[in-house]
Protein backbone atom coordinates (compact mmCIF):
# COMPACT_ATOMS: atom_id res chain seq x y z
CA UNK A 1 0.00 0.00 0.00
CA UNK A 2 1.39 3.43 -1.30
CA UNK A 3 0.04 7.05 -1.31
CA UNK A 4 -0.41 8.97 -4.51
CA UNK A 5 2.96 10.81 -3.91
CA UNK A 6 4.82 7.64 -3.55
CA UNK A 7 2.94 6.70 -6.65
CA UNK A 8 3.90 9.81 -8.64
CA UNK A 9 7.23 9.55 -7.91
CA UNK A 10 7.97 5.99 -8.22
CA UNK A 11 5.95 4.59 -10.70
CA UNK A 12 8.10 6.04 -13.34
CA UNK A 13 11.39 4.96 -12.27
CA UNK A 14 10.38 1.73 -11.04
CA UNK A 15 8.86 0.81 -14.25
CA UNK A 16 6.03 -1.93 -12.78
CA UNK A 17 4.94 -2.17 -9.41
CA UNK A 18 7.66 -1.91 -6.87
CA UNK A 19 7.11 -5.55 -5.11
CA UNK A 20 6.00 -8.12 -7.26
CA UNK A 21 2.37 -8.30 -6.00
CA UNK A 22 -1.21 -5.98 -6.09
CA UNK A 23 -0.58 -2.18 -4.72
CA UNK A 24 -3.20 -0.30 -3.14
CA UNK A 25 -2.68 3.10 -3.94
CA UNK A 26 -4.45 5.77 -1.61
CA UNK A 27 -5.54 8.67 -3.23
CA UNK A 28 -8.64 11.47 -3.66
CA UNK A 29 -8.41 11.03 -7.30
CA UNK A 30 -10.59 8.73 -9.36
CA UNK A 31 -8.59 5.98 -11.50
CA UNK A 32 -8.80 3.11 -13.25
CA UNK A 33 -6.71 -0.15 -12.38
CA UNK A 34 -3.52 -0.05 -13.65
CA UNK A 35 -2.05 -3.01 -14.95
CA UNK A 36 1.60 -4.09 -15.06
CA UNK A 37 3.84 -7.10 -15.38
CA UNK A 38 4.23 -7.91 -12.04
CA UNK A 39 1.17 -6.80 -10.28
CA UNK A 40 -1.99 -4.45 -10.44
CA UNK A 41 -2.25 -0.28 -9.17
CA UNK A 42 -5.59 -0.34 -7.51
CA UNK A 43 -6.26 2.97 -6.72
CA UNK A 44 -8.61 3.59 -3.29
CA UNK A 45 -10.15 6.67 -2.42
CA UNK A 46 -12.75 5.85 0.21
CA UNK A 47 -9.98 6.01 3.01
CA UNK A 48 -7.68 3.69 5.18
CA UNK A 49 -9.31 1.01 6.76
CA UNK A 50 -10.96 0.28 2.93
CA UNK A 51 -7.55 0.20 1.43
CA UNK A 52 -6.20 -1.78 4.29
CA UNK A 53 -9.15 -4.69 3.94
CA UNK A 54 -8.38 -4.92 0.11
CA UNK A 55 -5.00 -5.25 0.58
CA UNK A 56 -5.50 -7.59 3.32
CA UNK A 57 -7.65 -9.71 0.76
CA UNK A 58 -5.40 -9.55 -1.43
CA UNK A 59 -2.22 -10.83 0.69
CA UNK A 60 -4.30 -13.54 2.32
CA UNK A 61 -1.97 -14.64 5.04
CA UNK A 62 1.03 -12.68 3.58
CA UNK A 63 1.68 -9.20 5.77
CA UNK A 64 0.50 -6.22 4.12
CA UNK A 65 3.21 -3.50 3.45
CA UNK A 66 3.30 0.16 3.34
CA UNK A 67 5.49 2.47 1.55
CA UNK A 68 5.81 6.61 2.33
CA UNK A 69 5.60 8.63 4.83
CA UNK A 70 2.50 10.10 4.67
CA UNK A 71 0.88 6.89 4.62
CA UNK A 72 2.63 5.78 7.73
CA UNK A 73 1.64 8.56 9.99
CA UNK A 74 -2.02 7.93 8.77
CA UNK A 75 -1.58 4.43 9.90
CA UNK A 76 0.18 5.47 12.85
CA UNK A 77 -2.61 7.99 13.84
CA UNK A 78 -5.14 5.40 13.56
CA UNK A 79 -3.66 2.85 15.43
CA UNK A 80 -3.56 0.23 12.43
CA UNK A 81 -0.02 -0.24 12.53
CA UNK A 82 1.94 -3.28 14.06
CA UNK A 83 5.32 -2.50 13.06
CA UNK A 84 7.98 -0.31 11.61
CA UNK A 85 10.48 -0.93 9.28
CA UNK A 86 13.01 1.71 8.66
CA UNK A 87 16.09 0.84 5.97
CA UNK A 88 18.25 4.26 7.09
CA UNK A 89 20.70 5.09 4.18
CA UNK A 90 22.97 7.90 4.81
CA UNK A 91 21.81 10.50 1.80
CA UNK A 92 20.81 13.41 3.31
CA UNK A 93 17.67 15.00 1.00
CA UNK A 94 16.63 18.89 1.14
CA UNK A 95 12.76 18.50 0.84
CA UNK A 96 10.29 15.34 1.16
CA UNK A 97 7.22 14.25 4.34
CA UNK A 98 9.18 13.66 7.58
CA UNK A 99 8.66 10.09 8.43
CA UNK A 100 7.42 11.14 12.34
CA UNK A 101 5.81 14.29 11.65
CA UNK A 102 2.38 15.49 11.79
CA UNK A 103 1.38 12.19 14.78
CA UNK A 104 0.12 14.39 17.13
CA UNK A 105 0.52 14.74 21.10
CA UNK A 106 0.22 11.22 22.14
CA UNK A 107 2.95 9.40 23.30
CA UNK A 108 3.81 6.74 20.87
CA UNK A 109 6.90 4.36 22.19
CA UNK A 110 8.03 1.58 19.76
CA UNK A 111 9.88 -1.40 21.52
CA UNK A 112 13.05 -2.20 19.24
CA UNK A 113 13.05 -5.99 17.82
CA UNK A 114 15.75 -5.66 15.47
CA UNK A 115 19.18 -3.74 14.26
CA UNK A 116 20.96 -4.74 11.84
CA UNK A 117 24.01 -2.93 10.31
CA UNK A 118 25.94 -2.84 7.11
CA UNK A 119 27.94 -0.03 5.25
CA UNK A 120 25.69 0.90 3.57
CA UNK A 121 22.27 1.21 5.36
CA UNK A 122 21.10 -0.11 8.63
CA UNK A 123 17.90 -1.73 8.96
CA UNK A 124 15.87 -1.14 12.05
CA UNK A 125 12.46 -2.65 12.98
CA UNK A 126 10.15 -1.75 15.65
CA UNK A 127 6.68 -3.30 17.20
CA UNK A 128 4.33 -0.98 17.84
CA UNK A 129 2.41 -0.87 20.93
CA UNK A 130 -1.28 -1.05 20.89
Amino acid sequence: MLGRRTFDVGAGLWGDVPFPVPCFVLTHEDREELVKKSGTFTFVTDGIESALRQARAAAGEKDVRLMGADIAQQFIKAGLLDEIQINLVPVLLGDGVRLFEHLGTEHIEPESTRVIESSGVIHLRFRVAK
